[in-house]
C-alpha cells in the first residue's frame, strides 16, 4: 500500500539534514552531512550557496534510496533553513554570490550605526517590530550593494539559504513570513514589504522575493533538480520557514502561555504571541503559523558553561561538565551573593552591544564551586529580566518547556525554573527542525489539518521541575542586585569598541 511521506530538509550552519516523515510524525530516515564556516576575517562568518545545494543533493538521495521507503512516495518536500543569509541570484538563475554571510556574520556592523543615526531606532520598531541589527536579511544586502555594486546590479532576487534550496528544487524564487519579517524592510502591520524603508534604505524592492504562507506550496520539482536529488519530477515544494520558527513549531510552541528556553551555544527565550511586542531589548519574527514570536537571544548562554569548562581545563584541573556541574551543586543557591554578567561576545540590544562579562560581589568566602554556580545563575537571571519585559507588554506565561543541548545539565534546569519562578518542563524531541518541516509539508498535502493545532497535540514534554521556595527567595534576592548591576554597567564598556566574533 502506498504511504505518502514528507521530505524534509534542514539546512543547518554546521550540517544538512534531510529525513522522511509519515503523517503522524514518525522518522522513517534521517541522513546528516556535517559542513564547516569559514572565517576570513574577524566577526566574518561565510559559506558556498553551491556546497549547501550539493549536500542537499546528497542527503536527499542518500533518504530516498533507503530500503525503509520501499513502496512509498513523497507527498511534498519542506525546508527550512539557517536563516537571514542573502543569496544574490541573476535573471538566469545563475549565483551573484559566491560566499554568502551567515546569520552570525557581523560585518555590517557600520551599515547598522549608519541606519542608527539616519533613520533611528524608532523608525525600524514602528514600522519592523525590531531595530536595526547586523543580522538582518537586508541590512546585509546594503553591505553587498556598498561593497560589491556589479553583483548587487545583476542580482535579480536575494534569497535566504532555504529559499535557494526551493529555487534550485523548483525554479521558483520565493520566500515565507518567518524570513520577510526579519528583512529589516517588512511591515509588521501589513504582512508585506515596506516600500517607503526599502527607499529609505537604498534597496531596490524588486530583488526580494514574493511572500507565500509558510504551508503553501510554491512549485513543483523540475525535471533538473529531480535528476540531482532523485526526487520525482512535480513533487511539490512548499514554502518552509525559518530553522528557528520551524523548530518551534516542531517543539509545539503554539498559542500562548508558554515560554521556550532553547539553550545551546546561544540562550533564547521566545514566545508565541498574536502581534510583536515592541522594545528594543525584544526581537520579533513571523512564526510559521499566524502569530509572532517575540524573542531575546543571550550570545553566551551555554557558551558561558563552555567559557567555564575550559578557564578550569587551562589551569591543568579535570574538567568535564559533569564535573562543572558536581562542583557548583556544592554551592548554595544565590552563590552567596557572587553575580554573574553573562555578556562574553556583548550583547543584541543596541545600547549595550559592547557589555563584557563581569563577575561582582566576589569576597574572601567564595570558592570554585561559587564561580560555577554564579554563571549558571547569571545566565538564568538574564533570561528571567527578559521574561519581565515579555510581562511589562502583556505576554505574561504560567510554564516553561526548556529544549535544546542545555537540558542535559539538571542543575541548570533547576536554576531556571527558580529564577523565572515558574514550572519548567524538558522536551525530550531531539528533531524538532525536521519534525515542523514535516507539520509544514503534511499540511501543504493534505495529510492533516492545521498545523498549528497538530503540533500542539503531539507536544512532547518529559520531567517537570517546580520552582523549589528557598531556591526562588535565594535567586529574587540575587536578581533585584543583578538588575542593579546591569543598570550601573549600561553602555560601560562602549569605549572599548571590540570587535566581537
Amino acid at each position: 500500500m502506498n504511504q505518502p511521506f514528507i521530505l524534509a530538509v534542514d539546512l543547518g550552519t554546521q550540517s544538512v539534514r534531510a529525513a522522511a516523515i509519515d503523517a503522524d510524525g514518525k522518522i522513517l530516515k534521517l541522513v546528516q552531512i556535517a559542513q564547516e564556516t569559514d572565517n576570513p576575517q574577524p566577526a566574518w562568518a561565510q559559506q558556498r550557496p553551491e556546497h549547501w545545494w550539493r549536500l542537499s543533493c546528497e542527503v536527499i538521495r542518500q533518504v530516498l534510496s533507503s530500503s525503509e521507503l520501499a513502496g512509498r512516495s513523497v507527498a511534498a518536500v519542506s525546508c527550512c533553513g539557517q536563516m537571514h543569509g542573502p543569496v544574490g541570484i541573476d535573471a538566469h538563475g545563475d549565483l551573484t554570490t559566491p560566499w554568502v554571510q551567515l546569520w552570525c556574520d557581523k560585518r555590517c556592523a557600520s551599515q547598522v550605526d549608519f541606519l542608527r543615526r539616519e533613520l533611528g531606532d524608532k523608525l525600524f520598531l514602528a514600522e519592523t517590530g525590531n531595530a536595526p541589527n547586523p543580522a538582518w536579511t537586508g541590512i546585509k544586502i546594503l553591505w553587498e550593494k556598498e561593497h560589491h555594486a556589479a553583483a548587487y546590479a545583476a542580482s535579480r532576487h536575494y534569497l535566504v539559504p532555504k529559499d535557494f534550496l526551493n529555487f534550485r528544487l523548483s525554479g521558483v524564487a520565493a520566500t515565507d513570513p518567518s524570513e520577510a519579517s526579519c528583512s529589516a524592510i517588512y511591515d509588521w502591520r501589513s504582512g508585506e514589504y515596506s516600500p517607503g524603508l526599502a527607499a529609505a534604505m537604498g534597496l531596490d524592492l524588486a530583488k526580494f522575493p514574493p511572500i507565500f504562507a509558510s504551508h503553501e506550496i510554491i512549485g513543483r520539482v523540475t525535471a533538473s533538480a529531480s535528476l540531482a536529488t532523485g526526487l520525482p519530477v512535480g513533487t511539490p515544494v512548499v514554502a518552509g520557514g525559518g530553522d528557528f520558527p520551524v523548530s518551534m513549531l516542531g517543539f509545539g510552541i503554539a498559542g500562548e502561555g508558554l515560554l521556550a528556553d532553547v539553550t545551546g551555544t546561544s540562550s533564547l527565550l521566545a514566545a508565541h504571541s498574536p502581534a510583536p511586542l515592541i522594545d528594543a531589548g525584544i526581537q520579533n519574527c513571523r512564526h510559521v503559523i499566524p502569530g509572532w514570536i517575540p524573542f531575546t537571544i543571550l550570545d553566551c548562554g551555554g557558551l558561558s558553561m563552555t567559557w567555564c569548562r575550559d578557564l578550569f581545563a587551562s589551569s591543568g584541573a579535570p574538567a568535564s561538565y559533569e564535573d562543572l556541574i558536581r562542583l557548583a551543586a556544592e554551592a548554595p543557591a544565590g552563590s552567596e551573593d557572587l553575580l554573574f554578567l553573562p555578556y562574553l561576545r556583548g550583547e543584541r540590544r543596541s545600547d549595550n552591544r559592547n557589555a563584557k562579562g563581569v563577575f561582582s560581589g566576589i569576597g574572601l568566602q567564595h570558592r570554585a564551586p561559587h564561580f560555577i554556580r554564579a554563571v549558571m545563575e547569571g545566565v538564568a537571571l538574564a533570561m528571567a529580566r527578559d521574561a519581565e519585559a515579555f510581562a511589562a507588554l502583556g505576554l505574561r506565561a504560567g510554564r516553561v518547556l526548556s529544549v535544546g543541548g542545555g537540558t542535559r545539565n539538571a542543575l541548570w534546569n533547576r536554576i531556571k525554573a527558580d529564577a523565572l519562578d515558574l514550572p519548567l518542563e524538558v522536551s525530550p524531541e531531539p528533531e524538532a527542525g525536521l519534525q515542523g518541516c514535516a507539520l509544514l509539508g503534511a499540511s501543504a498535502a493534505g495529510l492533516i489539518g492545521d498545523p498549528a493545532a497538530t503540533a500542539i497535540a503531539r507536544r512532547q514534554s518529559g520531567e517537570s521541575i517546580t520552582p523549589d521556595p528557598e531556591g526562588r527567595r535565594a535567586l529574587a534576592s540575587a536578581a533585584n542586585e543583578s538588575r542593579r548591576l546591569y543598570g550601573h554597567l549600561l553602555g560601560f564598556h562602549d569605549h572599548l569598541k571590540s570587535p566581537r566574533s
